[in-house]
């Protein structure tokens, strides 16, 4: 099954049963903006696919009236969205379930916020630039049509603003691996599945420090935990010396970590 987007947020993965359908192009292109749409109906994800079975259309996502998140296509490749060749080349298209139908085609706060934060996670870890007007979009923007209706054109400004929020938030935070399922130092939490006693122990010394000390652009499937690059990485990174090649912790590493005896 193709995989989600990494998400701090649970994304319902419809993108396999959307190719099925022949509507999405398999070419990828580098993104540059984000564009919203409104259903033209109160459609979960699945009324969503439903429609898609039979009309010549597709989009990235869908926040339906919860604020729940679909994914169906690959973020970087062509969906066809916006009616126009650029726009879809270029634009990760995101729709939105309606509140109400015409002629006010209102969308609930819940469904539009949830959009615009998931916008602000594409800018931070997909476009690398701040959502503005310039590129955060509506779907009238590239093709003669008034979606994503009215309501949304009155909000505008507030929807770029929570935009900008969850761009700030996410370009600033860093990824900790996990789960983490029981406070540090209990002892199973030490034997969670791959993860070593010295990757626990990092993790929980970067959850502490907030993080300060770990800047990394790595992807986190490089320094995703229980790997050896990953070890290696966040030893690097701390300061930490001493350490078997293999990824087994050395002295210096238990000390400087105050790693207890489970």
């Amino acid at each position: 099954m193709t995989a989600t987007i990494a998400y701090d947020r649970t994304v319902s993965n419809l993108i396999d049963e959307l190719s099925a359908t022949g509507h999405v192009t398999h070419r990828p292109y580098r993104k540059t903006s984000v564009t919203l749409h409104h259903n033209g109906g109160r459609l979960s994800h699945q009324g969503v696919l439903d429609v898609w079975r039979t009309r010549p259309a597709s989009a990235h996502f869908d926040v339906d009236a919860t604020g729940a998140v679909a994914q169906y296509v690959k973020v970087n490749e062509y969906a066809w969205a916006v009616g126009d060749t650029a726009g879809n080349r270029s634009t990760i298209s995101i729709e939105m379930a309606d509140a109400t139908l015409a002629p006010g085609w209102t969308i609930a706060e819940t469904t539009w916020k949830n959009a615009a934060r998931l916008a602000g996670w594409h800018f931070a870890k997909v476009i690398g630039e701040r959502p503005s007007k310039n590129n955060l979009f509506y779907h009238h923007h590239w093709s003669s049509t008034a979606c994503a209706g009215p309501y949304m054109d009155k909000i505008y400004d507030k929807v770029l603003a929570a935009a900008q929020e969850a761009y700030d938030h996410f370009k600033d935070a860093h990824h900790i691996p996990g789960p983490v399922t029981e406070p540090f130092p209990g002892a199973s939490f030490f034997h969670t599945g791959r993860k070593s006693p010295v990757i626990a122990a990092m993790h929980h010394r970067l959850v502490t420090e907030g993080c300060n000390r770990y800047q990394s652009n790595a992807a986190p499937d490089v320094w995703g935990p229980g790997d050896v690059k990953s070890y290696a990485a966040w030893q690097a990174k701390l300061g930490f010396t001493g350490d078997d090649a293999n990824g087994t912790p050395g002295k210096t590493s238990w000390d400087k970590l105050h790693v207890p005896d489970v």
